[in-house]
This record gives structure tokens, C-alpha cells and sequence, in this order.
């Protein structure tokens, strides 16, 4: 029994060794069947790859959707698989430990892999402190990062792109409609403010003005002083409801709805429709604002 274990663990690892060298030798270009393979960070970046190649790339997210991206680690297989691709799209700076670690691994294992930062020429909000590394939740950052991922899928295939032009510009426009939606929920809204247990969504209070109370800053637990701060400034307010990101524990999150006969809804910022989530989460923050 012992021994058919021992086997059989000594045949995955030479599975993942035979992949990882196979991913070492392989060409940095187009596959055989004219598709590239694109490797992202987070989910949310598949459905911008994918709208702006006109699918014509593969995408591998490195962080797989329900992950804790703070903390999680690729497995074998996936770094095997990602040292084939041609592209590596980062989603920014300063939020995501597994960009450096695993960009630096791919390079290693494959030179001609180019890694392109998907946020470059966004302005971060707290520039010169401690950059807000959050910029995919604004949709005027993300149509930024179409322009990006448009260059940068045409800098590895040029053959196509007037493709990507077509794709970034269709999906820029897909954008613009949604921003001015958006904008329209809040449109007569006098107070707007909103708590949220994650500090996530200051582009997103930026681009449409909304004043945002956080529970949690810096990582750090908020004191009960600070909760009871927070419940006062929920009843000046006028506020029922307490959103959360599904990922972290949400005790505190449930004291002060329960301080305010309140609720707690969970909005997901790493949600792969991207789009989609994004008019989702507006319309849930709209809804929670007094009249």
C-alpha cells in the first residue's frame, strides 16, 4: 500500500518536472494553432483579454476565483502551464504578492515571456504614501487597461492588430455605456455614503462620489471605539446596510448591522463578469443610500 503511494507520488512529481521543462523549451510566439496563451492575475482581467483578442488567446487567471488572492500560491501545474505563454498581463502594484513572485519565476523558466503591467500611466490615489493598489474597480482605470492590454497583446501579434484595435474600441464603448449608467443611479442622490468592510472601493467612491466608511484599514481590526464610531456615523447617516467582500470574516461587519436593525450584502470585487459586477455592485450601493 506504502509502496503504490510512494509510486504514484514519484510519477506526479515526474509529470510536473517533464511539464515544467517542456514549458522551458517551448517558444515564446504563437502556438501551433495561431493562439496565444495570455496569463493574468485576477478574474476580472479574462473577460478584458478575451474582449479585446477577439478570443483569439487563451487566458490562464493565476488566482482562480474564490481564492484569498492576499495569500494564495499557484500550484505546479499552473506555473508549468504559465511558462508557456507569451504574455503576462499584472493587474498593478502593491496588492498581489504572487505578481513578483510568480513574473520573476516565469521569466526564470521561460526568457522570452514578456510581463507587462496592466495599470501603467494610472494615477494611483495615495501616490507618494501608500498607493491604492484597487485601480481595476473604476471603470474609467479599466478603460485605460484595455488601451494597455491592447498594446500590449498587438506588441506579441502584430499580424493582428487592427483585431485588437476593433476589440479594445468595442469594449471601450461597452464601458462608457455602462459608466453613464452608473452615473445615473446616484443621479438625486444628496447623501452618499456608504460602509464597506474592505478598503476597496475608493476609485470606484472617486469617479462617482460617494464618501466612503471603512471598517477595516490597513488590515488592522477596528477597536471597539472605532466600531462604536462607525455605528454613530451609520445612524447620522441613515444607513441599513454593510457591505462586505466575502472573503474576510465579517463579525464586525455583523455587530454594526445589528447596532443599526441593519443588513449585511456581500459585493465582490474580484468577480469575472466584470462588467456585469460592476453594475451589480452599483446598484446595490445606489439602493443602500436614503432617499
Amino acid at each position: 500500500m506504502h509502496e503504490n503511494t510512494r509510486i504514484v507520488g514519484s510519477l506526479f512529481l515526474l509529470g510536473i518536472l517533464i511539464l515544467l521543462f517542456t514549458g522551458c523549451t517551448q517558444p515564446s510566439d504563437l502556438r501551433e494553432d495561431g493562439r496565444l496563451l495570455v496569463v493574468v492575475t485576477i478574474p476580472p482581467q479574462e473577460e478584458m483579454v478575451r474582449a479585446v483578442s477577439g478570443n483569439r488567446a487563451d487566458v490562464l487567471v493565476m488566482i482562480p476565483p474564490g481564492s484569498d488572492p492576499h495569500t494564495y500560491e499557484p500550484t505546479p501545474q499552473q506555473v508549468a502551464l504559465a511558462s508557456r505563454a507569451t504574455l503576462y498581463l499584472t493587474i498593478g502594484k502593491g496588492l498581489f504578492p504572487i505578481e513578483d513572485s510568480v513574473s520573476s519565476r516565469l521569466q526564470t523558466l521561460n526568457p522570452d515571456l514578456v510581463v507587462v503591467d496592466g495599470s501603467s500611466g494610472i494615477k494611483y490615489l495615495g501616490e507618494g504614501a501608500t498607493p491604492d493598489p484597487h485601480v481595476w474597480l473604476s471603470l474609467r482605470n479599466w478603460k485605460h487597461m484595455v488601451e494597455n492590454t491592447k498594446d500590449a497583446l498587438t506588441g506579441v501579434d502584430r499580424s493582428n492588430e487592427s483585431s485588437y484595435r476593433s476589440g479594445s474600441d468595442a469594449y471601450a464603448a461597452q464601458i462608457d455605456q455602462l459608466d453613464r449608467t452608473i452615473d445615473g443611479y446616484f443621479t438625486g442622490k444628496v447623501n452618499r455614503t456608504i460602509i464597506v468592510s474592505h478598503p476597496a472601493w475608493a476609485y470606484f467612491a472617486r469617479d462617482y462620489d460617494l464618501f466612503v466608511i471603512t471598517i477595516e484599514e490597513e488590515g488592522k481590526e477596528p477597536t471597539p471605539r472605532e466600531l462604536a464610531g462607525i455605528v454613530d456615523q451609520a445612524r447620522e447617516n441613515g444607513l441599513t446596510r454593510v457591505f462586505t467582500d466575502g472573503l474576510e470574516n465579517p463579525r464586525n461587519a455583523e455587530v454594526i448591522a445589528r447596532e443599526i436593525d441593519g443588513t449585511v450584502e456581500a459585493v465582490n470585487p474580484l468577480a469575472a463578469d466584470y462588467l456585469a459586477n460592476m453594475d451589480r455592485t452599483a446598484q446595490a450601493f445606489a439602493r443602500s443610500l436614503p432617499a
